[in-house]
């Protein structure tokens, strides 16, 4: 759906969604490289884009990221669990962090709460997306990280209260937004609670047609941060996240309920005296119960189908930074463990008789991942290199397989030994211009669902897909070049990359496999392609005439390649453009703006998963905001102004021939208030 997250995100300042290149918690002032920082709120850092509370009421994290050049999202429903994608890159791909460790794993076998939808967006100071296997501080990193950082604790001399609430309504489905946060600040503690709740109806794409997409979707978090001492501090963080009765029209069943609790705990010790200047431990948890059903839809009444299945993730990290005058090194290891579980029950229903069958989704399976990691990044005159590298322990099994899927595999334990190391030097030429260069290496281990899926269909098509858990580890080898312009209010980079996947996980059908329900057209199974590739690109284009007006241009492309089968790989994004102009007006009283996306046709699709192709299309948005005092804001605007009909490519079939088109017009209003 478009959101206001999309009105907002361009509005405050001449400065687009284009944020500054820089690597965070370095020394370095400035720095080019694939690490890109976008700011949501606060005060203003550098050439950093910082936007207030106001302009993120929002109920989905991929929402706000498919607005990132390079990124798009896998939309199953019109209003919930929009799955990113970033360069071709998806799924167990992508690394979703908050605070460099606290993730969720998804509890829905086909993603309809993927770890994205998990994350309070509200609560969010800055994404940090860390690009192709370049940084491992976080995490093995084959296609990205995305690092959804909170605000660090202010403490005051003086006690101080301080909080915000926000309300919006969007015309079309009817949705309704909101959120608030309040709490207090001392000398030693920092104190704060916030919730959000939104929920949406049916909406209407450009032809009036009918799209299910009711939502409802709330979120707690509390939130607190101790001094004990100077220098160190102890933070606690706890959310609690629940969805209801959600629409998800191109898959078999809906959302029921999904329930998540995630907490955080981490210890900060600040050092002057001492070989190294910050320590940083962290333990956290997270759990997700989640069921989905057919009891909403009337056609069954034949077959009652019901998942429950829940996931959980337990683990901790401990990083040292030692800075000197010019370099910064990062070194530590973390731990993870995942666990899955869950099970579908069948209700057969006849004038005769009902039976019910039970199928296990993951048989208990888990996966604990041990790693080590260092980084650094250092400064010799116009010269910045950086250097990084991982090496992880991975260890998978599980508890209570099947019967079928241990007949297929002999063997369902195994054990990964994954090493991933990246390179980098970027060297100012002039004044204006900058350009860098970073190769890498980033393996991964197949996740949960690759390993231990049992014949659910949890793919782009109806297939049955069963897990491997002698799955080979993925190896993603990347080049990344960025060349930067910066002079005055001018703003051009342009970033490309070139991927050559070892060991590629995909599915692929067997035809000696019969499936578990007779409607399934068959099976596929988990396994690993020689070699695939992606090539692509972004652009970026800021620039502010004067103190009135401002406009940006981005572009994105990515091309995706099977060289084992050579055909495109499934689910790769077309080219698209955005353009945007920004104004503001009487000491930024009134700040109106215009905005055209024009997505390019894809018809490079995948005949393996018989994908379809998509059509160009455009699409226009204007808005204004007013700003009558420095705590107060309105916004209005007016989304697809040209009630375009449309489907994103990433988007499902509800059925064959009947698409998840996105919406048509739509009306926005939304008050803020701060205090």
């Amino acid at each position: 759906m478009r959101s206001l997250v999309w009105v907002q995100l361009w509005m405050l300042s001449g400065y687009s969604l284009w944020a500054q290149e820089e690597t965070s918690d370095t020394i370095f002032s400035k720095t080019l490289s694939p690490v890109s920082v976008y700011a949501i709120k606060g005060k203003p850092l550098g050439q950093r884009t910082k936007l207030s509370h106001a302009d993120w009421v929002q109920h989905d994290a991929g929402q706000v990221l498919q607005h990132i050049p390079g990124f798009n999202v896998i939309k199953k429903s019109g209003s919930f669990g929009f799955d990113p994608v970033f360069r071709g890159f998806k799924l167990e791909q992508l690394g979703i962090v908050n605070n460099g460790g606290l993730t969720a794993a998804a509890a829905c076998p086909n993603r309809m709460d993927p770890p994205t939808s998990q994350v309070m967006i509200n609560q969010v100071e800055e994404i940090e997306v860390l690009k192709g296997p370049h940084n491992f501080r976080y995490g093995p990193s084959t296609g990205a990280v995305i690092n959804f950082k909170t605000a660090q604790p202010r403490f005051s001399e003086k006690s101080e209260i301080f909080g915000r609430i926000n309300a919006g309504v969007e015309s079309n489905g009817f949705v309704m937004r909101t959120e608030g946060m309040a709490g207090i600040r001392t000398k030693k503690l920092q104190m704060s609670a916030a919730i959000s709740y939104s929920d949406g109806n049916d909406y209407q794409d450009g032809q009036d047609s009918i799209i299910p997409a009711t939502f409802n979707r709330g979120a707690l978090n509390l939130n607190a941060a101790y001094k004990l001492k100077e220098g160190h501090i102890a933070t606690v963080n706890v959310t609690r996240n629940f969805a209801r009765n959600t629409d998800f029209p191109t898959l078999m069943m809906d959302l029921l309920s999904d329930d998540t609790w995630m907490l955080q705990g981490e210890y900060l010790i600040k050092s002057v005296n001492r070989w190294y200047s910050n320590w940083t431990t962290q333990i956290f948890s997270s759990w997700v119960d989640h069921q989905m059903g057919n009891r909403l839809r009337p056609a069954s009444l034949m077959m009652l189908s019901h998942v429950q299945a829940e996931t959980r993730v337990m683990g901790g990290r401990t990083e040292f930074t030692v800075k000197n005058r010019n370099a910064t090194y990062f070194i530590g290891g973390d731990v993870k463990y995942e666990f899955a579980n869950g099970v579908r029950s069948r209700t057969m229903k006849t004038q005769m008789m009902e039976k019910t069958f039970l199928d296990t989704l993951w048989q208990q399976g888990f996966i604990v991942r041990t790693g080590l990691f260092a980084d650094a990044r250092w400064n010799t005159g116009r010269n910045e290199w950086s250097l990084s590298g991982r090496f992880d322990l991975v260890h998978a099994q599980p508890q209570t397989a099947a019967q079928k899927f241990s007949q297929t595999y002999t063997d369902l334990y195994s054990t990964d030994l994954n090493p991933s190391i990246s390179s980098g030097i970027s060297r100012k030429l002039t004044d204006a211009w900058s350009l860098g260069a970073w190769l890498g290496v980033g393996v991964r281990s197949g996740g949960l669902t690759e390993k231990f899926i049992n014949f659910l269909p949890v793919g782009l098509d109806a297939y049955e897909v069963l897990g491997n858990p002698q799955i080979k580890p993925e190896a993603n080898t990347q080049l990344d070049v960025v060349a930067r312009y910066e002079r005055g209010k001018t703003v051009l980079q342009l970033n490309g990359f070139a991927s050559y996947i070892h060991q590629f996980i995909s599915t692929v059908v067997d035809p000696t496999m019969k499936p578990m329900l007779p409607t399934s057209p068959g099976v596929r199974r988990y396994i690993n392609i020689d070699e695939a590739s992606m090539l692509g690109f972004e652009f970026l284009w800021t620039q502010k005439w004067n103190s009135t007006i401002a406009h940006d241009l981005s572009a994105a492309y990515v091309r995706g390649q099977n060289l084992q089968l050579d055909q495109p790989l499934p689910e790769i994004s077309p080219f698209e453009i955005r353009y945007r102009l920004n104004g503001s007006f009487l000491k930024n009283l009134m700040q109106p703006y215009a905005a055209l996306r024009y997505s390019f046709a894809q018809n490079r699709v995948s005949e393996a998963f018989a994908e379809k192709t998509t059509e160009n299309f455009m699409v226009m948005d204007i808005g204004l905001k007013i700003v009558p005092r420095k705590n107060i804001q309105v916004n209005m605007a007016v989304q697809n102004l040209l009630d375009e009909t449309y489907r994103e490519h990433l988007s499902r079939f509800i059925r064959p021939g009947v698409p998840l088109n996105s919406p048509g017009v739509s009306f926005v209003l939304m008050v803020s208030y701060s205090f």
